[in-house]
């Protein structure tokens, strides 16, 4: 029992993360507390937007929960943390430069959905019986800037 006035000591790393495999959840709050602010720092300094920093390192956090039971003992808790928030910035980097707009992705989703999920991704699509006889929406348009009587109709096979 400690001394009256005296603080408790804090459990290392190790020790919380032994409690982060048992699911104590106690202790991933007190990894959170511990980390947050600096993983936040550097995860913000690499993707300068404050929102997308958080979430980044909210995900940080979930992945330890789940990655605690088979976590190496011999690792540096602090540096793995460092690591993975490190690579979830990364793969953010890489979808901002993609900077696809929905509705693009949407259309990407319906020709990248297995054979067995076009009818179900469609359906969710809004895009009803339109669908070609493979599943996937028939698009027709002009190009921009013609009249529509003199060149071929613009399908999605064209962009």
């Amino acid at each position: 029992m400690p001394e009256a006035g005296r603080p408790l000591p804090l459990p290392s790393d190790a020790e919380l993360l032994q409690r982060l495999a048992r699911r104590d959840s106690t202790a991933l709050i007190e990894v959170e507390r511990r980390h947050w602010s600096s993983l936040y720092a550097q995860v913000y300094g690499m993707v300068v937007d404050s929102t997308l920093a958080e979430r980044v390192v909210r995900e940080v956090f979930t992945q330890l929960w789940y990655a605690a039971q088979r976590f190496p003992l011999r690792r540096s808790m602090w540096n793995w943390l460092r690591e993975m928030a490190r690579e979830l910035a990364r793969a953010e980097q890489a979808l901002a430069k993609s900077n696809e707009p929905d509705d693009e992705s949407s259309v990407r989703r319906l020709h990248e959905a297995s054979a067995a999920e076009r009818p179900r991704v469609a359906a969710a699509a809004g895009t009803g019986n339109s669908a070609e006889p493979g599943g996937l929406p028939r698009i027709v348009g002009n190009r921009e800037g013609e009249s529509g009587g003199e060149s071929p109709p613009r399908d999605a096979c064209t962009w």
